[in-house]
């Protein structure tokens, strides 16, 4: 392993880390009061820890993936917060207006060159609005960040399943 690993391995780290706790803050905020701020949630899903492996290696997945949150960090606003659960990828987006295209942002970075081995799975893209819409979902929705997570993941896979 080489310094410049080690450094998008720790930097990796701490992304999550801040990820965590501010989408934990926000949960909080969105249970504690009536009319939070608004907020934008994506989620890139890149198939399963297994399929990465597999294909490209452990050491490498580890690499691309970190390397794909470095990017995904500076692609964004220094108030856009990215983080990684092994192969989901999200990122805290401050509400935003319809003209500035998340999506065609995310895949811009995605196609770059230098995160072409990460294709090699199906990856799905997912954008939830924040506060959730429904009061009865809103209610019902966890308020810890990665069951939070969970919870908008299954949310996401019902949703592609009907439309099948």
């Amino acid at each position: 392993m080489n310094i410049e690993y080690n450094e998008l391995m720790v930097n990796d780290i701490e992304s999550r880390r801040a990820f965590l706790f501010t989408l934990e803050w926000l949960l909080a905020l969105m249970k504690r009061y009536s009319s939070p701020l608004q907020f934008g949630l994506v989620h890139i899903e890149y198939g399963s820890n297994h399929e990465l492996g597999e294909t490209l290696g452990v050491h490498e997945v580890f690499k691309q993936l970190a390397s794909l949150t470095a990017s995904l960090t500076s692609a964004f606003r220094k108030t856009d917060i990215v983080g990684r659960d092994v192969t989901d990828f999200w990122v805290i987006v401050p509400y935003t207006a319809e003209n500035e295209k998340l999506h065609d942002k995310i895949l811009s970075v995605l196609q770059d060159a230098k995160h072409k081995g990460l294709n090699v799975v199906d990856r799905e893209i997912s954008i939830f609005s924040l506060p959730l819409v429904s009061t009865d979902e809103a209610k019902n929705a966890p308020t810890e960040a990665l069951k939070f997570l969970e919870y908008l993941k299954e949310r996401s896979e019902e949703r592609r399943v009907g439309k099948e």
